[in-house]
């Protein structure tokens, strides 16, 4: 078993060698800092979450922007699922690409390039777009495109969406909706569930973005306005979930990182992303410093409940405290073993913005490293 800060198993010999991402340090054939991607772990959570969301009686659109890759996205077609979420045009690519037959695009049209790109799509493939204003509505009419339209409903968040209940009730009936341009249902995001800390505030957000659905729902309904579909998807509420929605939209569950491990969703045994680093010195018995920095580990902190700038997998006493581009600052809490030209494995704070600094992944498939998966979708 594992715990729940780093893997205590992780780093044990065993009767046949090391194992998990300690075994994977063993090899020294690549440059470090790469980004190594546990094959094994990755089809596991695919196949769990697949499902996880068919218990309930729900759908599974997988969002790409987690990883970008045509072999993952493989990978969710295999586990069952017909449609991708994306947040991007090139995203949507990798999406046909795999096989998915319609993608839903999670962002608001933008007028010129970006309605002209979605456009094109829909000549390819079924599209559905969110929009939360009548002006999103017209731009997407306007390019004579059929699309499907998710309305996107604020239930906490305050990032993008219309206030739940009548206010959105009446936003939905002032735009210009047609035969080409349909509403089919209605999204949120409850991404404040990264600022819970605990179950039980877990569980609260989760109700808070039920309730918003269904407010919402009755409200149009008031007005003879139907929105057949509810779509929720964020990872940290992926166990919490209720049966409410139609369709999940949950994009971090491949890799999971050390911010859902500290959001207390799976052990980091689960964690199938990691960047392989090397110690480049030990300045001090507390202290030791990483070849992997801030253009290899997001420099963010998601939640307040992680301990510095990711976890260092087996190793639960160190702490990344510090990154500056090509350094990442560690502090021990007792002896480490460490010396300069170890490896160890960091698994990120985010593992989504972890994989757009990288190019491609090195998959790993628990025994040696097998294969190279480019990140075709990562932004330039």
């Amino acid at each position: 078993m594992t715990d729940r800060a780093g893997t205590e198993t992780e780093g044990k010999a065993t009767e046949g060698g090391l194992t998990g991402w300690e075994a994977a340090c063993a090899d020294r054939t690549r440059q470090t800092p790469f980004l190594a991607l546990h094959g094994p772990r990755l089809l596991a959570n695919v196949q769990d979450m697949a499902a996880r969301v068919a218990s309930r009686g729900g759908r599974s659109t997988p969002h790409l922007k987690s990883h970008k890759c045509l072999e993952v996205a493989r990978a969710q077609r295999a586990a069952g699922a017909t449609r991708a979420t994306v947040a991007t045009v090139a995203e949507a690519e990798v999406a046909l690409a795999a096989g998915f037959e319609s993608v839903l695009v999670a962002y608001p049209p933008l007028p010129g390039e970006h309605t002209r790109a979605l456009a094109d799509l829909a000549g390819r493939c079924h599209v559905t777009v969110t929009c939360c204003r009548p002006e999103h509505i017209a731009a997407l009419a306007a390019t004579g495109a059929p699309f499907d339209v998710y309305w996107e409903v604020d239930s906490g968040t305050r990032r993008l969406g219309t206030p739940p209940g009548p206010q959105t009730a009446q936003a939905v009936a002032a735009a210009p909706f047609d035969a080409r341009v349909r509403l089919r249902g209605l999204m949120t995001f409850a991404g404040h569930a990264y600022g819970a800390t605990g179950e039980a505030a877990l569980a609260a957000v989760r109700d808070q973005q039920d309730r918003a659905l269904e407010e919402t729902r009755r409200a149009l309904a008031e007005r003879g306005l139907a929105a057949p579909v509810l779509s929720v998807g964020v990872t940290p509420l992926a166990r919490l979930d209720t049966d409410l929605a139609d369709e999940y939209r949950y994009g971090n569950y491949v890799f999971y990182d050390a911010t859902q491990v500290a959001l207390g969703g799976p052990d980091s045994s689960a964690c199938s992303l990691a960047v392989i680093s090397t110690v480049v010195d030990v300045p001090a018995a507390d202290r030791l410093v990483l070849d992997a920095g801030s253009k290899s580990l997001p420099a963010e902190r998601m939640t307040e409940l992680t301990l510095g700038f990711g976890l260092v997998a087996g190793r639960p006493g160190l702490v990344i405290e510090k990154l500056y581009e090509e350094h990442g600052l560690v502090r021990s809490a007792g002896p480490h073993g460490l010396k300069p030209g170890d490896r160890v494995a960091v698994i990120p704070n985010h593992a989504c913005t972890t994989v757009n600094l990288f190019s491609r992944y090195v998959v790993y498939d628990g025994e040696s490293f097998t294969d190279t998966w480019p990140i075709r979708a990562r932004r330039r």
